[in-house]
């Protein structure tokens, strides 16, 4: 492949852009259950605070996080939720605006891609069912097998966004014709692209 070709792609959010919620948060609580999640989130409390506070900022946040969910955990048992929850969750997080958006985009020369801060596993479950399989997210750390509690790489959120696009293409260039997303997490990716699309997909401002 010539390493001097610039492709060109159009690149969509996934949480609040494609669906109505943040689906990392319902996750969390799908994989340990109402008990596990309680008692996880209180001994994350510290942490909260500590952000409420600016001493730390959100990727730290989401390090301890990943941390205090998925260390130790199989990445199969991980895989496995993640697929029951794609496809029994998702689907009805959907925005309907969203999902014919993609469709169209797909019949394009670009490439498709979602871009999200959320973890790759219940992604690429959820995008292997609408044949969308360039998945940019956020990465579980795994060793022989096992979730170290660690993000393979960095948060895929603000700079990391247009990061993580950037080292997807090295050493080849890349072109984001457009872009699609909702919050101040996406703002560095719209502003690489030709075309920026804020919260296309709501059917009212307040939504």
């Amino acid at each position: 492949m010539n390493a001097t070709k610039t492709i060109e792609i159009n690149v969509f959010d996934f949480d609040g852009t494609i669906t109505t919620k943040d689906t990392f948060a319902l996750f969390l609580r799908y994989y340990a259950g109402p008990l596990g999640w309680t008692w996880r989130i209180l001994a994350l409390l510290p942490v909260f605070l500590g952000y409420g506070v600016r001493l730390i900022d959100r990727n730290a946040v989401k390090k301890h996080v990943i941390n205090r969910f998925f260390r130790g955990q199989p990445i199969s048992k991980v895989e496995s939720k993640a697929r029951k929850f794609a496809h029994s969750v998702i689907p009805g997080l959907i925005r309907p605006g969203a999902l014919s958006e993609i469709e169209q985009r797909k019949k394009g020369p670009e490439s498709l891609y979602i871009c999200s801060a959320s973890i790759t596993p219940y992604l690429r479950a959820w995008g292997e069912r609408h044949n969308i399989h360039n998945i940019l997210a956020t990465e579980l750390e795994v060793v022989d097998g096992v979730c170290t509690g660690r993000i393979k790489g960095w948060n895929v959120w603000g700079p990391g966004k247009v990061r993580r696009i950037l080292a997807e293409f090295s050493p080849r260039s890349v072109k984001i014709n457009h872009a699609y997303g909702d919050t101040r997490g996406d703002k560095e990716m719209l502003h690489a692209a030709e075309v920026s699309h804020w919260r296309p997909f709501r059917l009212t401002a307040d939504e």
